[in-house]
């Protein structure tokens, strides 16, 4: 489930031509109508993705998102499928998978590292969204962020955390609550911190999945993309 990442950041872009001209105005609307999105979604759309906690972690962000640009339009507007492997089909979430985990396509990881930041070469778009990001994307893409230095900084327990999710999966067990009781330790030490804990569990947690599929480089570099355009002076300070 923490494959979101791409879609509720939302589709971060790069150092590609992303003038105004080009950007899909699909990813354009999804920013601009987030907060009356999270005035009208149902309750029921964040009971469908399991989901406790509305307004936080990435199911929240896209039970809001999903209103606007779902799975299922966003591979038709891409032209490609967001995963190359896992339980996610035919534009839909498998949320309950225990023994798979969505590995993402390199081909749509390419397209939207040219598609996803309105803001990025835009500067009156970057102004006009900038509220969006503080309300309803900040605490998000900073903990993630934090909690991919974390990882970074104690290698062994990463590798320890690999192989051990590693061999859930392969058992098809509940590989998810496994890595987060594995991570307990670290998601307290980041709370007392001032970080949320939650937020750091489960980012901790994508950030293994996204070792093992390959794909951490890519989506480490949309997340930055994503900070450096709306965050800037946050991204300056030790985190």
């Amino acid at each position: 489930m923490r494959w979101m990442l791409l879609l509720i950041f939302p589709l971060f872009a790069s150092g590609a031509d992303t003038s105004p001209k080009k950007m899909p105005k699909e990813v354009v609307a999804l920013w601009r109508q987030l907060p009356k999105l999270a005035k009208d979604t149902p309750a029921k759309a964040y009971r469908d993705l399991d989901t406790w906690l509305p307004n936080r972690g990435l199911r929240g962000l896209y039970a809001k998102a999903q209103f606007a640009l779902n799975v299922a339009q966003l591979e038709k507007l891409s032209g490609h499928k967001i995963f190359r492997a896992g339980p996610h089909r035919d534009g839909k979430l498998d949320l309950n998978a225990e023994g798979d985990f969505g590995h993402y396509n390199p081909a749509f990881l390419k397209w939207a590292l040219q598609n996803g930041i309105p803001g990025r070469r835009d500067a009156k778009l970057r102004k006009e969204l900038q509220p969006v990001y503080d309300k309803f994307l900040r605490r998000t893409a900073r903990n993630f962020f934090h909690a991919h230095q974390l990882l970074k900084a104690m290698p062994k327990r990463a590798a320890k955390a690999r192989d051990g999710y590693a061999e859930k999966i392969a058992g098809e067990e509940d590989a998810g609550d496994w890595l987060q009781e594995f991570f307990r330790p670290e998601a307290e030490r980041a709370d007392k911190a001032g970080h949320d804990y939650f937020e750091i569990n489960v980012a901790l947690g994508f950030w293994v999945r996204r070792e093992l599929d390959g794909s951490a480089k890519d989506i480490h570099a949309l997340l930055a993309a994503l900070l450096q355009t709306h965050d800037a002076a946050w991204l300056k300070q030790p985190n």
